[in-house]
Formats: C-alpha cells, structure tokens, sequence
C-alpha cells in the first residue's frame, strides 16, 4: 500500500492517506500510529 504522510500542526496529529483512495485514511500522534491506523481501517472495510 502506498500512502502519503500529512501533519496537521495545529493538532498535532499525522494522518495516513490511501493515495489510491482518499476515503481510506488513518491518524495518529506518531506516524506510526497513523499507518497502522490506515492498515487497521483498510482491513475493516
């Protein structure tokens, strides 16, 4: 899966974005939480 990596400064929090689909997202405080979040609602759906 490829993804790309946004920083919402004024939260603070990493989002995960599906680049083949925009709906599919995970966010985090760590990138890390934010990819497994993405992996995690990618398995949901």
């Amino acid at each position: 899966m490829k993804y790309r990596i946004l920083l919402d400064l004024k939260d603070q929090l990493f989002t995960a974005v599906d680049v083949n689909d925009s709906n599919n997202f995970g966010n985090g405080t760590t990138i890390e939480k934010a990819i497994s979040n993405l992996k995690n609602n990618n398995k949901a759906a």
